[in-house]
Protein backbone atom coordinates (compact mmCIF):
# COMPACT_ATOMS: atom_id res chain seq x y z
CA UNK A 1 0.00 0.00 0.00
CA UNK A 2 1.38 3.50 -0.76
CA UNK A 3 1.69 6.01 2.04
CA UNK A 4 0.67 9.51 1.29
CA UNK A 5 3.57 11.14 0.82
CA UNK A 6 4.50 8.88 -2.32
CA UNK A 7 1.30 9.40 -3.59
CA UNK A 8 1.52 13.38 -3.41
CA UNK A 9 5.04 13.19 -5.03
CA UNK A 10 3.08 11.01 -7.70
CA UNK A 11 0.51 13.77 -7.70
CA UNK A 12 3.06 16.22 -8.61
CA UNK A 13 4.34 14.60 -11.52
CA UNK A 14 1.81 14.88 -13.47
CA UNK A 15 1.81 18.67 -14.39
CA UNK A 16 3.30 21.83 -12.63
CA UNK A 17 0.90 23.44 -9.73
CA UNK A 18 0.79 26.76 -8.34
CA UNK A 19 2.26 28.14 -4.72
CA UNK A 20 -0.54 27.97 -2.82
CA UNK A 21 -1.41 24.14 -4.36
CA UNK A 22 2.19 23.02 -3.06
CA UNK A 23 1.85 24.58 -0.24
CA UNK A 24 -1.68 22.95 0.87
CA UNK A 25 0.06 19.50 -0.53
CA UNK A 26 3.48 19.98 1.31
CA UNK A 27 0.97 20.69 4.70
CA UNK A 28 -0.29 17.27 4.12
CA UNK A 29 2.64 15.67 3.62
CA UNK A 30 4.50 16.76 6.70
CA UNK A 31 1.36 15.46 8.75
CA UNK A 32 1.10 12.42 7.75
CA UNK A 33 3.53 11.81 4.58
CA UNK A 34 4.98 8.71 6.11
CA UNK A 35 1.33 7.25 6.50
CA UNK A 36 -0.53 4.47 4.83
CA UNK A 37 -3.19 5.85 3.00
CA UNK A 38 -5.85 3.62 4.43
CA UNK A 39 -4.81 4.20 8.34
CA UNK A 40 -5.30 7.60 8.45
CA UNK A 41 -8.57 8.94 9.94
CA UNK A 42 -11.07 11.17 9.88
CA UNK A 43 -10.33 12.21 13.31
CA UNK A 44 -7.00 12.55 12.63
CA UNK A 45 -7.50 15.00 9.45
CA UNK A 46 -9.98 17.02 11.88
CA UNK A 47 -7.58 17.43 14.25
CA UNK A 48 -4.94 18.25 11.22
CA UNK A 49 -7.11 21.23 10.13
CA UNK A 50 -7.91 22.36 13.89
CA UNK A 51 -3.95 22.60 13.95
CA UNK A 52 -4.15 24.53 10.69
CA UNK A 53 -6.38 27.06 12.00
CA UNK A 54 -4.48 27.56 15.64
CA UNK A 55 -1.36 27.96 12.88
CA UNK A 56 -2.59 30.76 10.94
CA UNK A 57 -0.98 32.37 8.02
CA UNK A 58 2.27 32.05 7.34
CA UNK A 59 5.00 34.35 5.81
CA UNK A 60 7.91 34.18 4.43
CA UNK A 61 11.07 34.89 6.30
CA UNK A 62 14.93 34.23 4.90
CA UNK A 63 16.08 31.46 3.18
CA UNK A 64 13.24 30.18 1.37
CA UNK A 65 11.78 29.63 5.29
CA UNK A 66 8.25 30.50 6.88
CA UNK A 67 6.98 32.00 10.20
CA UNK A 68 3.36 32.36 11.61
CA UNK A 69 2.01 35.51 10.95
CA UNK A 70 -0.29 36.24 13.28
CA UNK A 71 -3.34 36.19 11.07
CA UNK A 72 -5.97 33.76 11.05
CA UNK A 73 -7.14 31.76 8.22
CA UNK A 74 -10.70 32.46 6.35
CA UNK A 75 -12.46 29.56 6.01
CA UNK A 76 -12.98 29.66 2.43
CA UNK A 77 -8.79 28.75 2.80
CA UNK A 78 -9.88 25.93 5.07
CA UNK A 79 -11.78 24.27 2.54
CA UNK A 80 -9.37 24.26 -0.15
CA UNK A 81 -7.11 22.19 2.44
CA UNK A 82 -9.56 19.70 2.71
CA UNK A 83 -9.88 19.89 -1.23
CA UNK A 84 -6.75 19.53 -1.82
CA UNK A 85 -6.65 16.29 -0.03
CA UNK A 86 -9.95 14.97 -1.74
CA UNK A 87 -8.24 14.96 -4.44
CA UNK A 88 -5.36 12.94 -3.62
CA UNK A 89 -7.13 10.26 -2.73
CA UNK A 90 -9.36 10.70 -5.36
CA UNK A 91 -6.01 10.30 -7.43
CA UNK A 92 -5.15 7.39 -5.41
CA UNK A 93 -8.28 5.68 -6.28
CA UNK A 94 -7.77 6.05 -9.81
CA UNK A 95 -4.15 4.48 -9.77
CA UNK A 96 -5.88 1.61 -8.02
CA UNK A 97 -4.01 2.48 -4.94
CA UNK A 98 -6.96 1.90 -2.70
CA UNK A 99 -10.14 -0.38 -2.95
CA UNK A 100 -13.56 1.19 -4.45
CA UNK A 101 -15.38 0.85 -1.18
CA UNK A 102 -12.60 2.75 0.62
CA UNK A 103 -14.21 5.64 2.36
CA UNK A 104 -12.06 8.38 2.36
CA UNK A 105 -11.00 10.62 5.58
CA UNK A 106 -11.85 13.70 4.21
CA UNK A 107 -15.96 12.14 4.27
CA UNK A 108 -17.76 13.90 6.27
CA UNK A 109 -15.73 16.51 7.71
CA UNK A 110 -17.65 20.04 8.22
CA UNK A 111 -16.30 23.30 5.57
CA UNK A 112 -16.64 26.35 7.05
CA UNK A 113 -19.19 28.77 5.55
CA UNK A 114 -17.77 30.63 2.32
CA UNK A 115 -19.87 34.12 2.46
CA UNK A 116 -19.36 35.72 -0.95
CA UNK A 117 -16.37 38.12 -1.75
CA UNK A 118 -17.15 40.80 -4.03
CA UNK A 119 -13.52 40.66 -4.73
CA UNK A 120 -13.14 37.20 -5.72
CA UNK A 121 -15.71 37.69 -8.39
CA UNK A 122 -17.41 40.07 -10.98
CA UNK A 123 -20.66 42.07 -10.63
CA UNK A 124 -22.81 42.02 -13.89
CA UNK A 125 -22.18 46.29 -13.31
CA UNK A 126 -18.44 45.41 -13.33
CA UNK A 127 -18.71 43.31 -16.45
CA UNK A 128 -20.53 45.92 -18.46
CA UNK A 129 -17.57 48.05 -18.09
CA UNK A 130 -15.28 46.21 -18.78
CA UNK A 131 -17.08 45.21 -22.40
CA UNK A 132 -17.47 49.06 -22.73
CA UNK A 133 -13.36 49.52 -22.00
CA UNK A 134 -12.96 46.45 -24.25
CA UNK A 135 -14.52 47.70 -26.98
CA UNK A 136 -11.95 50.88 -27.44
CA UNK A 137 -9.09 49.62 -26.04
CA UNK A 138 -9.04 46.06 -28.04
CA UNK A 139 -8.36 47.73 -31.79
CA UNK A 140 -6.31 45.24 -33.02
CA UNK A 141 -7.25 41.71 -32.26
CA UNK A 142 -11.15 42.77 -31.72
CA UNK A 143 -11.96 39.44 -29.66
CA UNK A 144 -11.92 40.63 -25.77
CA UNK A 145 -15.62 41.86 -25.66
CA UNK A 146 -16.68 38.95 -27.33
CA UNK A 147 -14.39 36.67 -24.46
CA UNK A 148 -15.62 38.71 -21.61
CA UNK A 149 -18.98 38.18 -22.48
CA UNK A 150 -18.77 34.60 -23.54
CA UNK A 151 -17.04 33.73 -20.10
CA UNK A 152 -19.29 36.08 -18.27
CA UNK A 153 -22.79 34.10 -19.68
CA UNK A 154 -21.42 30.71 -19.70
CA UNK A 155 -18.80 30.50 -16.87
CA UNK A 156 -16.51 28.55 -18.57
CA UNK A 157 -12.41 28.40 -17.96
CA UNK A 158 -10.31 30.74 -19.63
CA UNK A 159 -8.53 27.55 -21.24
CA UNK A 160 -11.27 26.12 -22.64
CA UNK A 161 -12.55 29.16 -24.32
CA UNK A 162 -8.49 29.89 -25.84
CA UNK A 163 -9.25 26.25 -26.98
CA UNK A 164 -12.63 26.61 -28.99
CA UNK A 165 -12.78 25.96 -32.10
CA UNK A 166 -15.49 27.19 -34.71
CA UNK A 167 -16.69 23.18 -35.33
CA UNK A 168 -17.12 23.28 -31.55
CA UNK A 169 -19.81 26.46 -31.89
CA UNK A 170 -23.46 25.96 -32.28
CA UNK A 171 -25.06 29.45 -32.87
CA UNK A 172 -28.35 27.93 -34.21
CA UNK A 173 -28.81 26.12 -31.06
CA UNK A 174 -26.87 28.56 -29.21
CA UNK A 175 -24.05 26.11 -27.62
CA UNK A 176 -20.82 25.89 -27.27
CA UNK A 177 -18.89 22.55 -26.22
CA UNK A 178 -15.92 22.11 -24.67
CA UNK A 179 -14.56 18.54 -25.25
CA UNK A 180 -11.40 18.28 -22.49
CA UNK A 181 -12.42 20.24 -19.26
CA UNK A 182 -10.46 20.32 -15.69
CA UNK A 183 -13.01 17.51 -14.31
CA UNK A 184 -11.82 15.62 -17.87
CA UNK A 185 -15.13 15.23 -18.80
CA UNK A 186 -17.18 17.48 -21.91
CA UNK A 187 -19.00 20.21 -21.33
CA UNK A 188 -21.96 21.85 -23.78
CA UNK A 189 -22.62 25.25 -22.77
CA UNK A 190 -25.65 27.62 -23.46
CA UNK A 191 -25.04 30.27 -25.36
CA UNK A 192 -26.92 33.31 -24.16
CA UNK A 193 -28.36 35.86 -27.07
CA UNK A 194 -26.16 38.25 -26.61
CA UNK A 195 -23.31 36.19 -26.56
CA UNK A 196 -24.30 34.48 -29.58
CA UNK A 197 -24.80 37.09 -31.21
CA UNK A 198 -21.20 38.48 -30.16
CA UNK A 199 -19.34 35.55 -31.69
CA UNK A 200 -21.48 36.08 -35.18
CA UNK A 201 -20.33 39.58 -35.44
CA UNK A 202 -16.26 38.53 -34.83
CA UNK A 203 -13.73 39.26 -37.62
CA UNK A 204 -12.79 36.66 -40.21
CA UNK A 205 -14.40 33.54 -42.25
CA UNK A 206 -14.48 30.77 -38.80
CA UNK A 207 -13.42 27.70 -40.81
CA UNK A 208 -14.26 25.03 -38.50
CA UNK A 209 -10.66 24.02 -37.28
CA UNK A 210 -10.33 27.81 -37.32
CA UNK A 211 -9.95 29.01 -32.79
CA UNK A 212 -12.67 31.28 -31.92
CA UNK A 213 -10.42 33.07 -30.05
CA UNK A 214 -6.97 32.32 -31.53
CA UNK A 215 -4.28 34.41 -32.64
CA UNK A 216 -3.47 36.07 -36.40
CA UNK A 217 -0.94 32.71 -36.14
CA UNK A 218 -3.99 30.33 -34.99
CA UNK A 219 -2.33 29.39 -31.89
CA UNK A 220 -3.46 30.73 -28.23
CA UNK A 221 -3.64 34.96 -28.35
CA UNK A 222 -1.97 35.62 -25.15
CA UNK A 223 -4.60 38.50 -24.00
CA UNK A 224 -3.37 38.98 -20.66
CA UNK A 225 -1.38 42.47 -21.18
CA UNK A 226 -4.61 43.86 -23.01
CA UNK A 227 -6.78 42.57 -20.12
CA UNK A 228 -4.91 44.08 -17.67
CA UNK A 229 -4.87 47.30 -19.56
CA UNK A 230 -8.53 47.23 -19.44
CA UNK A 231 -9.11 46.12 -16.13
CA UNK A 232 -7.04 49.15 -14.95
CA UNK A 233 -8.47 51.43 -17.62
CA UNK A 234 -12.15 50.16 -16.35
CA UNK A 235 -11.27 51.16 -13.10
CA UNK A 236 -10.74 47.38 -11.81
CA UNK A 237 -7.10 46.66 -11.27
CA UNK A 238 -5.53 43.98 -10.35
CA UNK A 239 -9.22 41.79 -10.98
CA UNK A 240 -8.41 38.25 -13.11
CA UNK A 241 -9.93 36.79 -15.30
CA UNK A 242 -11.34 33.69 -13.65
CA UNK A 243 -13.23 35.96 -11.86
CA UNK A 244 -15.72 35.93 -14.53
CA UNK A 245 -16.62 32.39 -13.90
CA UNK A 246 -17.03 32.98 -10.18
CA UNK A 247 -19.01 36.06 -11.14
CA UNK A 248 -21.32 34.11 -13.47
CA UNK A 249 -21.97 31.15 -10.58
CA UNK A 250 -22.76 34.26 -8.32
CA UNK A 251 -25.03 35.96 -10.29
CA UNK A 252 -27.00 32.83 -10.86
CA UNK A 253 -26.99 32.09 -7.29
CA UNK A 254 -28.65 35.50 -6.79
CA UNK A 255 -31.33 34.60 -9.23
CA UNK A 256 -32.87 32.29 -7.46
CA UNK A 257 -31.13 29.00 -9.88
CA UNK A 258 -30.68 25.87 -7.47
CA UNK A 259 -27.37 24.20 -7.10
CA UNK A 260 -28.36 21.45 -9.62
CA UNK A 261 -28.78 23.90 -12.24
CA UNK A 262 -25.60 25.65 -11.28
CA UNK A 263 -23.73 22.79 -11.70
CA UNK A 264 -24.87 22.00 -14.66
CA UNK A 265 -24.32 25.48 -16.31
CA UNK A 266 -20.88 25.72 -14.32
CA UNK A 267 -20.05 22.23 -15.65
CA UNK A 268 -19.31 20.95 -11.92
CA UNK A 269 -18.99 17.68 -10.87
CA UNK A 270 -19.73 17.69 -7.57
CA UNK A 271 -21.88 19.84 -4.72
CA UNK A 272 -18.67 20.72 -2.90
CA UNK A 273 -17.95 22.90 -5.42
CA UNK A 274 -21.09 24.53 -6.42
CA UNK A 275 -21.64 25.29 -3.34
CA UNK A 276 -19.98 28.07 -2.42
CA UNK A 277 -22.75 30.08 -4.84
CA UNK A 278 -25.51 28.94 -2.43
CA UNK A 279 -23.95 31.54 0.21
CA UNK A 280 -24.45 34.32 -2.60
CA UNK A 281 -28.20 33.13 -3.22
CA UNK A 282 -28.62 33.15 1.01
CA UNK A 283 -27.28 36.65 1.43
CA UNK A 284 -29.77 38.26 -1.14
CA UNK A 285 -32.73 36.21 0.36
CA UNK A 286 -31.51 37.61 4.15
CA UNK A 287 -31.09 41.17 2.68
CA UNK A 288 -34.91 41.04 1.04
CA UNK A 289 -35.73 40.00 3.97
CA UNK A 290 -34.56 42.00 6.15
CA UNK A 291 -35.30 45.22 3.35
CA UNK A 292 -39.29 43.41 4.17
CA UNK A 293 -39.79 42.86 7.73
CA UNK A 294 -37.13 45.30 9.29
Amino acid sequence: MATLGRTIEAFLAAREYDRATLARLRFWSEQFGDRELADITADEVDAAVIRLAERGKLKPVRNGTTTQAGKPLTGATLNRYISQLQSIYKFARRLRLLPRAHVPPTHGIEKSPEPPDPKRYLRPEEVERLVKVARVVDRRWKKLPALIIVAFHTGMRVGNLLDLRWRDVDLAARTITALKTKNGQPQVAALSERAAKELERLPGTHPADERVFGSSRGDRFQFRNLWVRTTVEAGLPGRNFHQLRHGCGTALAMAGVNQAQIMAVMGHRTLTASARYIHANTADKRRIVDQVFS
